[in-house]
């Protein structure tokens, strides 16, 4: 019994090597990656030489010198008023009036703005759990206003994925683990597949190479019956439309066939020339 059972573990053991099926593990994309996030673009185009968003507003940073003005600018006054412009920039693409803080568009602009500062900033720095942990957050949270505005207002909905160049990825309905021993399942099914395929192909290919004879000797036979019934006087059981339908099947498959040979001929032609 304990030999049988060892010559059975030792055959499947076999048999798997022989199958040419190779699993490997997907890429690990963090959830905070424009890919799950949705983010179809990176920062805006905000020069260093841009004023803060407040020192803007003033009326003598116009009149100062460039000296003054450099101290005034994002690449002095560092990342936070960067950020600061970006989320106004994001803004400024959806917000129905000069004052619109709350309306469900703008929330989603100055979240997006947010989270795009924010991926940047992991890109550099891709170990601080704590900027992981925000911008989970806010991801998130755009996603539960964009599911609000898309069941309420589909149409503006439609319109701030297209101003803000998002592609909305909806929180999944299930989680699926994925597993090694599934994967494996799934691939040896699909190489069984291809090989049932390809030897279907060939077969079906066999078949109607055959045809072709086939039909010009039942063309053969069926005229031979007739010729010979109407000699002997007895009754005609070929008629000329039985003749006719096998003449025509005859024509189809002879044009087919010289499709297909001339396609082979061309790829051999191209297989030669790359050669």
């Amino acid at each position: 019994m304990l030999r049988r059972l060892a010559c059975t573990v030792v055959q499947s053991r076999g048999i798997k090597h022989t199958v040419n099926v190779k699993w490997v593990r997907p890429d690990y994309v963090p959830s905070y990656k424009p890919e799950k996030s949705g983010d179809l673009e990176g920062l805006p185009p905000i020069p260093e030489s841009a004023l803060g968003k407040d020192y803007a507003l003033s009326e003598e940073i116009k009149d100062a010198s460039e000296a003054v003005k450099k101290i005034f600018s994002v690449g002095h006054l560092g990342r936070k008023e960067y950020n600061v412009l970006v989320k106004k920039e994001m803004m400024d693409r959806v917000k129905r009036h000069q004052y619109d803080q709350g309306s469900a568009e703008t929330k989603i602009a100055y979240l997006t703005g947010q989270i795009r500062y924010l991926q940047d900033t992991m890109d550099k720095f891709p170990r601080n759990k704590r900027m992981k942990q925000l911008v989970q957050e806010r991801i998130d949270r755009r996603k539960k206003l964009l599911k609000y505005l898309r069941q309420y207002d589909y149409k503006k909905f439609e319109w701030i994925l297209e101003k803000l160049n998002i592609e909305y990825k909806a929180h999944p309905d299930s989680f699926h683990k994925l597993s090694r021993k599934e994967s494996l399942k799934r691939l040896t099914e699909m190489h069984c597949d291809d090989i049932r395929n390809k030897k279907l192909a060939d077969y079906r290919s066999l078949l109607e190479s055959q045809q072709g004879p086939f039909l010009k000797q039942k063309l053969e036979a069926l005229k031979f019956i007739r010729n010979e019934q109407q000699e002997l006087q007895l009754q005609v059981t070929v008629t000329e439309q039985d003749i006719q339908k096998v003449e025509k099947l005859l024509a189809d498959w002879t044009i087919k066939d010289e499709i297909k040979q001339q396609a082979q001929k061309k790829k051999k032609s191209i297989l030669l020339d790359s050669d």
